[in-house]
């Protein structure tokens, strides 16, 4: 009797049981890892897709195979809308391309300069993508330019581009890693402007493309990073260099490890700048404009020292803490100037502090803002602690001049 309940009941749940009928097989699809996108000259939206060899890719895991073929194939098409130039690739690819594995996503400069609001829609509207690519902006050249170039060591660029950027977001400080749903809530924030991590080709690009790119020592073209660009709302307005780039970073409290160097005695001494913390302190003193106090704190080592100089000295030390100091400050401030002065947009999200700390003032002054923002007062104060120098004291040249 059990046993016949329990089929009774199997049978009742069966239906109830979903299968993979809108699946598809692995053997169907390009596995698209990079996407850029630029504009033609009849304003047209064009895509590169960089899609993956598998073979390749399978030959380089298990050591077989001879010779060098390309890891990744880029294909590219247009249309008036994003959507349809991805189907459009159709007509090229042999495999429907699948996007849900993408690591990058390139914004031509021309894209940026115009606008990135019908990206960003294509891009957070489509339901088979991920959110855990990160996006960035070429410079000087376009998109499908910057995913034509092959990479040496890490086989497949779109892995290489994403490592790179990573990497020097936690040891260097002067990019950032910006995912679709930061990119968003920053341009639709009333009080802060997007940012976006600047990529660019150092040599040839078109001898990039080739497979002679990296099977030689002296690649002809690399990619990589060189600071940031600004946005106001969704259009590019410039660019930030590399230490403007670390001025921004620190206030955004986005400093996880980088280096300073300065210079003491005629000789530069490197300083690790670790464990950094930002805080933004915004003043409402009886008027319609607030002033803000920007505070950073942290905690340094010496890293190298080619300077002659007594390490065990207190004033030595509070030489060293006084010029780190001086010298994040003055970055912190150059950063500060380019974004009022020359691109009036407030990356550094101080009309957020007002908004969540005076949203009355902010109400009635967040439409004026960006009139606003050139001429608001910011007090830099920053204080890095030096705690240690290094398995050894003083530098070996010391000793060398004392013989």
């Amino acid at each position: 009797m059990k046993k016949a309940r329990f089929i009774i009941l199997i049978a009742f749940l069966l239906p109830t049981l979903a299968g993979c009928w809108g699946s598809q097989e692995v053997n169907d699809l390009a596995i698209g890892v990079a996407l850029g996108i630029d504009k033609t000259e009849d304003n047209e939206y064009k895509v590169t897709v960089q899609v993956l060899n598998p073979s390749e890719v399978a030959s380089s895991v298990t050591g077989g195979g001879s010779g060098y073929t390309t890891p990744v194939t880029s294909y590219t098409a247009s249309g008036k809308i994003l959507f349809e130039a991805i189907r459009k690739l159709t007509q090229q690819a042999p495999r429907k391309i699948y996007l849900a594995h993408l690591r990058m996503i390139v914004i031509g400069e021309e894209v940026a300069k115009e606008g990135i609001y019908n990206t960003i829609d294509f891009l957070s509207r489509d339901h088979s993508m991920r959110t855990d690519f990160y996006l960035v902006v070429s410079k000087d050249s376009k998109a499908e330019e910057i995913l034509e170039v092959l990479t040496s060591i890490e086989k497949i660029p779109a892995n290489k581009l994403f490592d790179s950027l990573e990497a020097s977001s936690e040891a260097w400080a002067a990019t950032g890693k910006v995912k679709i749903n930061e990119i968003m809530d920053d341009i639709v924030s009333e009080g802060t402007q997007p940012i976006l991590t600047a990529v660019k080709i150092l040599g040839d690009p078109k001898a990039g493309a080739s497979a002679e790119n990296v099977q030689t020592i002296d690649t002809k073209a690399r990619l990589a990073f060189d600071g940031m660009a600004a946005f106001r709302k969704n259009k590019l307005v410039g660019w930030l260099s590399e230490d403007e780039s670390k001025g921004l970073n620190y206030v955004k409290g986005k400093v996880e490890n980088t280096i300073v160097v300065i210079d003491i005695n005629n000789g530069p001494v490197g300083v690790e700048i670790f464990d950094t913390k930002a805080e933004i302190i915004p003043r409402f003193q009886g008027s319609d404009t607030p002033s803000f106090e920007v505070k950073i704190s942290g905690e340094a080592n010496v890293a190298e020292v080619n300077a002659t100089i007594d390490l065990m000295s207190k004033n030595v030390f509070s030489q060293l803490e006084e010029k780190v100091n001086k010298d994040i400050e003055d970055t912190i401030n150059q950063a500060l100037d380019q974004s009022q002065k020359e691109y009036e947009s407030d990356i550094f999200g101080f009309g957020d502090q007002v908004h969540k700390n005076n949203p009355k003032l902010w109400k009635e002054i967040k439409k004026k803002w960006t009139e606003m923002y050139p001429d608001i007062q910011v007090d830099v104060n920053v204080d890095i602690n030096i705690r240690r120098v290094g398995t050894i004291t003083n530098p070996f040249k010391n000793e060398l001049l004392e013989e």
